[in-house]
């Protein structure tokens, strides 16, 4: 803790200035120190007077800080689960479904009338408007594109990455392949698609403030030749675009993408030469001879390189074997060599591999049939750089399945729909709910388009259910109330197909209330609710019969033979069906009044209904109980430490000078000492340690009931009326009385009767009286000392005031003693001045008399 006693040895010996006793022989600065010495006594005594003001305001909030943490934990309503003035927290609010249908319907929360309800049935469950695809959206297919086995031209660049340094900071920018999430597919098959591939690159490297690589590094492409964008001539330039005044510099990367641009000795290369202007790279390396493309076969492209295929979860790699290129030297080869490598991953007989058009076809097979298996998800995960991609040796992407891929266009996702007359830039125009969903086309991918409408205003969630490969759509309403519509007019039928709409349905739960023989049905949207102050969650139906009833006139239900049917009665003639009749033939050959309706279900007599037991959480309240007993004990322990702990007068603050002989352990101790006792028989203490030691009176019939249920003072002397808890008794008196407990423990102080109210009313009335943090006038102690939890009194109390008081004093005698010193050297001064005028004209007598 830093000290409140600042230096007087520095503040005055720092204004001794001038050298003083060179012709008097005197120690100047000793005899004003001597001098000086009872206004710098004044200021020590002050400034100790300080620091036990500010140890004082340091005790006090040390008690405040405890009662106000009591009063937040105990009696606040925004700490439920130790609230233990709240009836809530006492409640019975441990509840169970008893009976034998009681597994349809669970049950919690808290409520007086659990004992006086139950569930005679449930019609029907909630259920949301949604919509499942008819069959299989995905086309089922697997295929590369058509695979070249003689030479073509390959970047050297795709797969590999470069170092820039930025400033001070190095970035390193991966020529990442495939197609991103927003459908953007990289490809450096030529010399211009690789320049828009490698600044998206850039864009993927953030440099914070919302920048990108992008923003400083620019792409060029020089040396094209327009009939053969893959020409030797073809370079690659970098170029800086900041105007920050920052240097850029290629400083590295991967072994192939620096022999690419001709840099195979970067180490060597000088900062000037590395650096990247507004022109481009430097001379030096812009006369490199850079290589973006270079000629291979399938074989050597695709030589000791492995590839990974995930099927169904389990994720193998078959690798292209050098030693058996001629088993794949060919289409047909290719085709048999990959089939007979993921029957060694994958079992035999259940992955097929067929030559078809110039590709690879990939079914999922039945093992030992000739069947596909459309249950099973194969996909083509990843391989080494130049296997697979848009330009890859097998001319398909990561991420290719038989299932729908979502990072792809739409086009190219393997929806199984019919695109003719579409391409990327085509808009795709969906309105669902009325709501359009704008900024899409049928090149955005699948992901951004369910993601578009998922985000929108249409309230509704689409999923695709990959091993169903169906699409799902759910409203975000619950119960009938839901709805998914489409505008006929929308491209909705290309994108989600056939489809089968269920329309959403309400909860309809019979509650029967004690003393009522009619049961109440209930409507809910959701099959979780609120009722009476118990939270229900229902999952399944009883105690309905469905069917075609009516409802008598002594509330029985009858089952009727044909709802399309009514009769009506003709005095003397019986009964004529007639539509608009107002009877029906029930089943029994009766007729039957229909004025009370027709029903699709009735209740089944005899049903055994869900009733509630609702017990006491006592693990809880135990939990909580003994928490604030301890926390209680420690408030009423620290607050008679404070008031009974006499200070030793043999230890004062110390001073700076005597801290300069002392070690940091020393000091430590020392203050430790001094700090003792600082609110010895303190009367605000006092009256706060009576209150807490009898929260009740003597024998009163409050202090007599607590005790009863197991929380009594202790009787030893010294425990000052701490509390002591009897968690055996307690855990009984919570099983029989807890009634009692929450009335002992949350009844409220009543004015008029005098009444001070239960346990956390009366602890209430204590913490509010001596730490009340948000009434104009605070809590006796914070107006004393101030308290963190209530900012406004930290520079606005009373040992504040005094402190302020003291600094003024201390300011004062500060300039009182700067004022004393200086006369003391103006006086010192004078003398030395005297003195040596003096010697220098005995010097000159000497020297003539002398003479």
């Amino acid at each position: 803790m830093a000290t409140a006693l600042n230096s007087v040895k520095n503040s005055t010996a720092s204004s001794i200035r001038g050298y003083g006793g060179l012709a008097s022989g005197l120690d100047r600065d000793t005899l004003i120190e001597g001098m000086t010495a009872s206004t710098k006594a004044k200021i020590a005594k002050q400034q100790k007077k300080k620091q036990t003001y500010a140890w004082k305001q340091e005790a006090y909030r040390s008690i405040s800080s405890k009662l106000v943490e009591f009063s937040k934990k105990y009696t606040s309503y925004t700490n439920q689960s130790t609230n233990l003035s709240s009836p809530s927290f006492w409640a019975r609010s441990n509840v169970t479904s008893v009976g034998a249908n009681s597994s349809y319907v669970s049950a919690s929360g808290s409520s007086s009338l659990s004992d006086s309800m139950s569930i005679v049935g449930v019609k029907q469950l909630a259920s949301k408007t949604s919509i499942t695809s008819n069959g299989m959206v995905s086309d089922g297919k697997l295929e590369t594109g058509s695979i070249n086995f003689g030479s073509e031209s390959v970047s050297t660049l795709e797969g590999q990455a470069l170092y820039f340094k930025y400033g001070t900071k190095t970035y390193a920018v991966s020529m990442t392949s495939g197609t991103s999430s927003d459908g953007f597919t990289y490809d450096y098959s030529t010399a211009e698609s690789a320049e828009k591939s490698i600044t998206r690159a850039l864009k993927n490297v953030s440099i914070g403030n919302g920048k990108t690589l992008a923003d400083v590094i620019g792409v060029k492409t020089t040396g094209v030749n327009s009939s053969d964008p893959t020409t030797e001539l073809a370079k690659l330039s970098f170029n800086s675009k900041d105007t920050a005044g920052n240097t850029l510099q290629i400083i590295g990367g991967s072994s192939g993408a620096l022999n690419a641009l001709g840099i195979t000795d970067i180490e060597n290369i000088s900062e000037s030469n590395k650096t990247i202007t507004a022109d481009g790279f430097s001379n030096e390396l812009n006369n490199r001879t850079q290589k973006l493309f270079e000629s291979k076969t399938f074989l050597e492209r695709v030589a000791g390189k492995k590839v990974s295929f995930n099927y169904n979860g389990a994720s193998q790699t078959i690798e292209f074997d050098s030693s058996r290129q001629s088993e794949y030297s060919d289409l047909a080869g290719l085709s048999t060599y990959m089939e007979n490598e993921l029957a060694k991953k994958f079992g035999t007989g259940r992955i097929s591999v067929s030559a078809s058009g110039g590709a690879l076809k990939f079914e999922t097979m039945i093992p030992n049939t000739n069947t596909v298996d459309t249950s099973s998800i194969l996909t083509i995960s990843s391989a080494d750089i130049g296997v697979i991609g848009k330009n890859g040796a097998l001319k398909v992407e990561a991420g290719e399945s038989n299932r729908l891929n979502l990072t792809m266009s739409l086009i190219n996702s393997g929806l199984n729909s019919d695109f003719t007359g579409k391409n990327s830039e085509t808009e795709l125009k969906l309105k669902i709910n009325n709501v359009e969903i704008t900024g899409l086309t049928y090149g955005s991918s699948m992901n951004d388009i369910i993601n578009k409408i998922n985000a929108s205003d249409a309230g509704v969630t689409v999923s695709y259910l990959k091993n169903a490969d169906k699409f799902s759509i759910v409203s975000k309403v619950d119960g009938s109330a839901g709805k998914i519509e489409f505008d006929p007019t929308d491209d909705s039928s290309i994108l989600f197909h056939d489809y089968t709409t269920k329309n959403g349905q309400d909860a309809i739960v019979s509650v029967k209330y004690a003393g009522s023989n009619d049961p109440v049905e209930l409507v809910r949207g959701n099959n979780t609710f609120n009722l009476d102050g118990l939270n229900l969650t229902v999952n399944g139906t009883f105690g309905y019969e469905y069917g075609n009833y009516v409802k008598t006139a002594d509330n029985q239900y009858k089952q009727i033979q044909d709802s399309s049917k009514r009769y009506r009665y003709d005095d003397g003639i019986g009964y004529t069906e007639d539509a608009a009749g107002t009877y029906v033939l029930t089943t029994d050959n009766s007729y039957v009044s229909v004025s009370g309706g027709l029903f699709d279900a009735a209740p089944i007599t005899g049903t055994v209904p869900i009733t509630f037991n609702a017990k006491t959480d006592t693990d809880n309240i135990v939990k909580a109980v003994t928490s604030m007993i301890k926390d209680y004990n420690d408030i009423i322990e620290l607050v008679n430490k404070e008031v009974s702990t006499k200070p030793n007068r043999n230890y004062e603050p110390l001073t700076d000078e005597q801290k300069e002989g002392m070690t940091e352990d020393q000091i430590k101790k020392w203050e430790e000492k001094a700090k003792a006792g600082m609110l010895f028989n303190d009367a605000d203490l006092r009256s706060l340690s009576d209150s807490l030691s009898y929260i009740f009176d003597s024998g009163s019939a409050d202090k007599a009931a607590l005790a009863s249920f197991g929380i009594s003072a202790s009787t030893s002397y010294g425990d000052n009326g701490k509390l002591v808890l009897d968690e055996t008794k307690f855990r009984a008196a919570l099983e029989s009385k807890s009634a009692d407990i929450q009335k002992l423990f949350t009844r409220a102080a009543d004015p008029v009767t005098g009444d001070k109210g239960g346990v956390m009313a009366r602890l209430t009335d204590i913490t509010e009286k001596y730490a009340s943090t948000t009434r104009a006038t605070k809590g006796i102690l914070i107006e004393r000392a101030g308290s963190l939890y209530a900012p406004t009194s930290i520079l606005n109390n009373s040992l504040q005031k005094s402190i302020n008081s003291e600094d003024a004093i201390i300011d004062r005698l500060n300039r009182q003693l700067k004022t004393e010193t200086d006369r003391y050297i103006k006086q010192f001064t004078n003398l030395e001045t005297l003195i040596s005028q003096m010697n220098s004209q005995s010097s000159w007598l000497s020297q003539s008399f002398g003479s």
